[in-house]
């Protein structure tokens, strides 16, 4: 007797916290996509970085041939434009010169994707523009002035040593952007394709 009555009152307090006995919901499976060789992209981070994010999703299993979806990608620009300026310095007052130099550049990738259905080679997502872009700082590495300075004992020191990483040559710095924009414009096509409820 004692134990129905430590069952009943054990039922009655699970139930009354706010638990629930429910079904599992059903494990939605996975739909399987296939990537052809993206044009444009020559060093192919564009592409590893589409796959890593489609497989991370949860949403999508990438496969070498045969998909339910095939993705049809094209990289149609990948552009650095100059937006953040400095003046110029000169001598060893730093003397400002009447001169702008570049010192931040705004990388834009811009990508044509569709979507055809593997089976029936149908287009699900006509073709369509996605771009990301990220901006990224720079030191002028012709200049002297921006690659070393004295400290207060009068030694001469590297900036880069002092930079901890943020700042780089532009070559470095576009170098350095590359898996970032791709990232960002591989996320965004994921979401695109998450959005569409395939």
């Amino acid at each position: 007797m004692k134990v129905l009555y430590l069952f009943l009152f054990a039922l009655f307090s699970l139930s009354s916290c706010g638990y629930r006995f429910e079904e599992k919901e059903a494990v939605r499976s996975s739909r399987t996509i296939t990537i052809p060789y993206i044009k444009g992209d020559a060093e192919g981070i564009f592409t590893n970085e589409l796959i890593k994010q489609l497989s991370s999703s949860g949403y999508f299993e990438c496969v070498r041939s045969g998909g339910d979806l095939i993705l049809d990608a094209v990289l149609i620009s990948d552009e650095n434009e100059k937006i953040g300026y400095r003046y110029d310095r000169h001598g060893p007052r730093s003397k400002r010169r009447h001169r702008l130099v570049p010192d931040e550049n705004r990388r834009t990738a811009t990508a044509h994707i569709s979507l055809i259905d593997g089976i029936t080679n149908e287009i699900v997502l006509e073709p369509t523009k996605v771009f990301a872009n990220i901006d990224y700082d720079y030191i002028d590495s012709n200049t002297l002035k921006e690659l070393v300075f004295t400290d207060s004992s009068g030694v001469t020191q590297r900036v880069i040593n002092f930079s901890l990483g943020q700042l780089d040559s532009i070559e470095g710095a576009q170098d350095d952007s590359s898996p970032l924009v791709f990232r960002l414009l591989s996320q965004k096509i994921v979401e695109a394709l998450i959005y569409l409820k395939l």
